[in-house]
């Protein structure tokens, strides 16, 4: 009778040591699965954040290198022809459109109001920063058919580097081209303004002078 108690003892202390342990090795497995998801979303987390960073970091480079309208322009603008945008900051005045210029009709040009008389006051201006990387500017003048006044004269100077290069009257009915040397040109002015030689300049009203035909080579 001790013998068989001594024996259901013993088989009882077997069977809670067995529990026990693996009991201890559940626990040390769930502990250890918790551990390596752990350090599993670390290891996510510190590899998305430079991706992000340098995602961020791109989009802020690309949107900071825009380029300037205007200018300077480079030698691929040589030869072909030139519009308003090529011009250096043009004022609102300055209109791209078509215009009937003398006995041609429809002419692609650039035009603006021209009322003031003389260079004393503030004259219409384009402006071109030609980087001297050319040789040679050409265009043509005229005033378009439907200007208020048809017996004033437009006065055309040209500037290179705030220097004149030429300066010229071109009468109501009439289409001038310039031809204008610009090596070693880098800032290249365009102004226009009633001649004050002209009699009655500027009291029969305003013109509408017109430019066409601009090319740089």
């Amino acid at each position: 009778m001790g013998r068989t108690r001594r024996m259901l003892g013993t088989a009882l202390l077997t069977s809670a040591l067995l529990l026990g342990t693996a009991a201890c090795s559940s626990f040390a497995e769930d502990s250890a699965s918790a551990s390596s998801t752990s350090r599993t979303s670390t290891s996510a987390a510190r590899t998305t954040t430079p991706a992000d960073t340098s995602t961020s970091t791109s989009t802020s480079s690309s949107s900071s290198t825009s380029s300037s309208p205007g200018g300077p322009l480079g030698t691929e603008s040589a030869g072909r022809p030139l519009h308003l945008n090529d011009f250096f900051g043009p004022s609102q005045n300055w209109s791209e459109k078509r215009y009937d210029i003398a006995d041609k009709s429809q002419v692609q040009g650039i035009g603006t109001m021209v009322q003031n008389c003389g260079s004393r006051y503030t004259p219409q201006e384009l402006e071109l920063r030609l980087a001297n990387n050319f040789d040679q500017l050409t265009f043509s003048v005229g005033q378009a058919n439907d200007s208020k006044a048809s017996d004033q004269n437009v006065t055309v100077e040209i500037l290179g580097n705030n220097q004149q290069i030429d300066i010229r009257s071109v009468p109501f009915n009439q289409i001038q081209q310039f031809t204008v040397p610009v090596s070693g040109v880098n800032a290249l002015k365009i102004e226009l303004y009633l001649d004050d030689a002209v009699q009655n300049c500027g009291r029969t009203g305003s013109v509408i002078a017109v430019l066409t035909d601009i090319t740089l080579n």
